[in-house]
């Protein structure tokens, strides 16, 4: 069996791991509901410390290490979007 292969069909894009156009990663922010020993609990703030982002939850006053916590992961992307002069508001908003 001989398989030809046709011109017009286009090749998949091919990305080398970590390169896509979009990507998840988790962000911890203020307000956001992270589980942590099977609880849900919400961040109050984060800092980094000794090249590690510790998350303070609310109502605690250690901080949590990010592996210790379950969050969902937001879907972010490498492309430029427009900015908001591109996009017809005042300059002043």
């Amino acid at each position: 069996m001989q398989i030809q292969a046709k011109p017009n069909e286009a090749l998949p894009e091919i990305v080398p791991q970590g390169w896509s156009r979009r990507f998840t990663m988790p962000l911890f922010r203020q307000g956001t509901q992270v589980k942590h020993a099977g609880r849900w609990e919400t961040v109050d703030y984060v800092k980094l410390r000794r090249l590690e982002l510790m998350v303070y939850l609310v109502g605690r006053n250690e901080p949590v290490a990010t592996r210790e916590l379950e969050v969902s992961p937001l879907l972010f992307t490498t492309e430029r979007v427009p900015t908001v002069e591109n996009i017809g508001y005042s300059h002043g908003l």
